[in-house]
């Protein structure tokens, strides 16, 4: 069944105003710019991909940019919530961060067809140089290191983690671990199991 319109913007044929979801349009055209890159990715691209008009694109978006952190912003709100859940599970902290760092080594290999992962792939591409993506991907990664760091406290007073440890910097370590096993994920010579083998020895490490 369709997903029923939710906005109104922009001219038609005829005249009429096209309707869409916003929310249809942004995933379509983050999984474009997932696939093929931003620079790579045209206006007449995002048109097809979305199947609007390009005054509905500019008048729903401002432009190419504004697409693409629309798309940052709803596939990060996704991927934060994933990750929350994952690690507010009743499994026991170590297995439940372990779970949710298998999710990393089954994403670029399997999930996302080795294309890794949209705010990962933005980054490597646009920063230093935009601000606006900057700004997008600290906010995401913040937030996750906030959740990770959240975690390795609940396994200490549970006493599966040193307790000597740092939780923030273990944070900061943890999102070093995930962005990396979305790069390797990406070459072919790695696989899940290579990759779960290092989810091992981080919760190991911990311990």
């Amino acid at each position: 069944m369709p997903v029923p319109p939710t906005e109104k913007t922009g001219t038609a044929d005829r005249g009429r105003p096209r309707e869409f979801d916003p929310a249809v349009a942004i995933d379509a055209a983050g999984k474009l710019f997932w696939d093929q890159g931003y620079h790579a990715t045209s206006i007449e691209d995002l048109c097809q991909a979305t199947g609007l008009l390009r005054g509905s694109l500019y008048s729903a978006f401002g432009d190419k940019k504004g697409m693409l952190l629309a798309a940052i912003d709803q596939y990060g709100e996704k991927n934060l919530a994933r990750l929350a859940e994952s690690l507010s599970s009743r499994e026991p902290t170590r297995e439940g961060l372990r779970t949710a760092l298998l999710y990393y080594t089954r994403t670029p290999t399997v999930l996302a067809g080795r294309h890794g992962c949209l705010v990962t792939n933005t980054a490597l591409e646009m920063l230093p140089e935009d601000p606006d993506v900057e700004d997008r991907v600290e906010r995401i990664f913040r937030r996750m290191t906030a959740l990770l760091s959240a975690a390795v406290v609940r396994g200490q007073a549970a006493g599966l983690f040193n307790p000597n440890l740092d939780e923030r910097t273990v944070g900061n370590y943890l999102l070093c671990v995930i962005q990396g096993l979305r790069v390797l994920g990406k070459v072919r010579t790695y696989g899940e199991k290579d990759l779960a083998a290092t989810v091992d020895l981080v919760i190991a490490a911990l311990s």
